[in-house]
C-alpha cells in the first residue's frame, strides 16, 4: 500500500504551460549550458564494439554511471536546486534548506547538489538502507536521518520535516525541474552524436533540429520515470529526426506498463525482491506519466537474470561498473539483440553505484548464466584413488575446479561412496554439456546443482 502522503505527491504535481516547442527547447538549453555543465563534466559517448557485433547495430553507451555520484539523477537535483535558489533569491543560500527521502542516487544527487550550490541538506533513509549509501551521501556534507522501514515511511518523515523547517522538498522524479534537469542527459548525447557540444551558436540557430543527425532508437532504465520522461520531452524536439524511444523496466516494478495498458496511471504490484533496486519503483509519478504517453513510443521489461548478464557483458567486454538499475537498457539489447539489427542505436548506462559483495554475486549469476560457472556433485567409491581418478577427467576436459566439499557423513549416497560436490569454470554450455556427458559414461552419477 502506498502511503497517502506520497500518493498525493505521485498524483497531483504540476507542470508549465509552453506555448511554442521553441520555449521548452530554451528551457532545457539553458538548463544544460547554465547549471549543467557548470557544475558537471559530460558523461561519455563511446561505441560498444562487442554489443554492436551481437545485434548487428552500430550501438553507442551513454555513460551517466561517471557522472560526480554515479548516475543521472545529479542533473535533476542540480537544475531543481538552482531554480528553488532564483525563487528564493532574497535568502541567503546558506539558510535555504532542502530535504529528500531516497535509499540511494537521489539522496546522494541532492547532497552533491546542495553542497554545490551552498544549500542545506537533509536526506532521510529507510533504516534498510545500505550502510554505504548512507556514508556516501554524508560524506557529501547533508545531514542525513535514518528512520522507518521502507522508503514510504521515510518521505512522510522528509515531508513532516519539510513543514516544520520550512524546506524545499525534493521528490526524486514526479517534479518538473527535476524531469527538465534530466532532460540534459539526451540533449548531451545529441550534442556528442554531432560533435557539436561547445558550438552553442550552431545550437541557437537550429531549433527544431531538422538538420541534425539523430540515432534511430534510444535506450534508457525506466523506474519512476524521470530519465525517460526528460529524455523523450528534449528527442520530441528533434521532429522528423526524433529517434524511437524505449524505456526499459525491472519485470516486477512495471508500473509504466501498466498504466499505459489500462490507459491511467497506476501502481504495480506488491514489491519483489530485485537487484536493480535503483528502478524498483511502485508507482511512476503523474507527470512522468502523461510525458511517457506522449513522447515514448515502446517500454519493455527485463528479468534480474538478464540485468546480471548485462552487468557482467559491461564489466567483462567494456571495463564499465553499473548497477541494476543502470544495466537495464543494455539488458534489454542481449534480451532481443535481432531488434536491433542495421540500427543506430544509444542505450544509457544510467548509474554505477553497487555494492561489491551484491557485484560479486552478479557476476557469479552472470557467469552462471553464460555457461561459464557449473555446480555439480559427483559420486565416488570411497577408496584411494578415486578422487584423482575424477579430477583427471576435470582436467582432461580442461574445466577449472574453483570450489571442491568432500562429503562422506551427511550425503544421500550409499555407504562405500563419497558425494563430491564442486564448483568449476567452464567455456560454455556446451562445454558443460560435455562434462555431464562424460562424467555419466565413467559412472560418476553427476548432478547439477542450482
Amino acid at each position: 500500500m502506498i502511503q497517502n502522503a506520497l500518493l498525493k505527491i505521485l498524483t497531483e504535481a504540476k507542470k508549465p504551460i509552453f506555448n511554442k516547442p521553441e520555449d521548452l527547447f530554451i528551457e532545457i538549453k539553458n538548463a544544460y549550458h547554465q547549471v549543467i555543465k557548470l557544475h558537471v563534466p559530460p558523461s561519455p559517448l563511446v561505441p560498444s564494439l562487442y554489443l554492436s557485433e551481437l545485434t548487428g547495430a552500430e550501438v553507442w553507451l551513454k555513460l551517466e554511471s561517471l557522472n560526480p555520484t554515479g548516475s543521472f539523477k545529479v542533473r535533476g537535483a542540480l537544475n531543481a536546486l538552482k531554480k528553488f535558489i532564483q525563487v528564493n533569491s532574497d535568502i541567503p543560500h546558506h539558510q535555504l534548506k532542502v530535504c529528500a527521502a531516497s535509499a540511494g542516487n537521489h539522496a546522494q544527487g541532492v547532497a552533491f547538489a546542495a553542497k554545490t550550490l551552498g544549500v542545506q541538506a537533509h536526506i532521510f533513509l529507510p533504516t534498510t538502507a545500505p550502510i554505504v549509501k548512507k556514508q556516501a551521501t554524508e560524506s557529501l556534507g547533508a545531514k542525513v536521518y535514518s528512520t522507518g522501514n521502507s522508503l514510504e515511511e521515510a518521505f512522510v518523515a522528509a515531508q513532516n520535516f519539510a513543514e516544520k523547517e520550512k524546506a524545499h522538498l525534493l521528490h526524486a522524479y514526479n517534479d518538473f525541474d527535476v524531469i527538465l534537469g534530466q532532460a540534459t542527459c539526451s540533449y548531451e548525447a545529441i550534442m556528442q552524436w554531432n560533435n557539436e557540444l561547445e558550438d552553442k551558436q550552431k545550437i541557437n540557430e537550429l531549433f527544431p533540429y531538422e538538420t541534425y543527425e539523430s540515432p534511430d532508437i534510444f535506450l534508457c532504465s525506466l523506474g519512476g520515470g524521470g530519465l525517460a520522461a526528460g529524455c523523450s520531452v528534449f528527442l520530441d524536439l528533434l521532429g522528423s529526426k526524433k529517434p524511437h524511444m524505449i524505456g526499459v523496466q525491472q519485470e516486477y516494478y512495471n508500473s509504466a506498463i501498466v498504466s499505459r495498458q489500462q490507459q491511467q496511471q497506476l501502481p504495480s504490484p506488491e514489491p519483489n525482491y530485485t537487484i536493480a533496486d535503483g528502478i524498483a519503483v511502485r508507482m511512476i509519478g503523474n507527470l512522468n506519466f502523461n510525458y511517457l504517453e506522449k513522447y515514448v513510443d515502446e517500454l519493455d521489461s527485463v528479468n534480474d537474470d538478464w540485468i546480471s548478464q548485462a552487468i557482467l557483458m559491461l564489466c567483462e567486454k567494456e571495463h564499465i561498473v553499473t548497477e541494476g538499475a543502470g544495466a537495464a537498457a543494455v539488458a534489454c539489447l542481449l534480451k532481443n539483440p535481432r531488434k536491433f539489427r542495421g540500427k543506430k542505436v544509444i542505450a544509457c548506462v544510467s548509474g554505477g553505484n553497487i555494492d561489491p559483495e551484491l557485484l560479486t554475486r552478479t557476476i557469479a549469476r552472470g557467469l552462471s548464466l553464460k555457461g561459464r560457472l557449473l555446480r555439480f556433485s559427483a559420486c565416488v567409491k570411497d577408496r584411494p584413488g578415486q578422487l584423482l581418478k575424477l579430477l583427471k577427467v576435470l582436467a582432461e576436459l580442461e574445466c577449472n575446479v574453483l570450489d571442491l566439499i568432500h562429503d562422506r557423513t551427511y550425503s544421500e549416497v550409499n555407504a562405500g561412496y563419497v558425494e563430491i560436490e564442486l564448483c568449476v569454470e567452464t567455456k560454455n554450455k556446451l562445454h558443460q554439456d560435455h562434462l555431464m556427458a562424460s562424467l555419466k559414461e565413467q559412472e560418476f552419477f553427476p548432478r547439477i546443482r542450482h
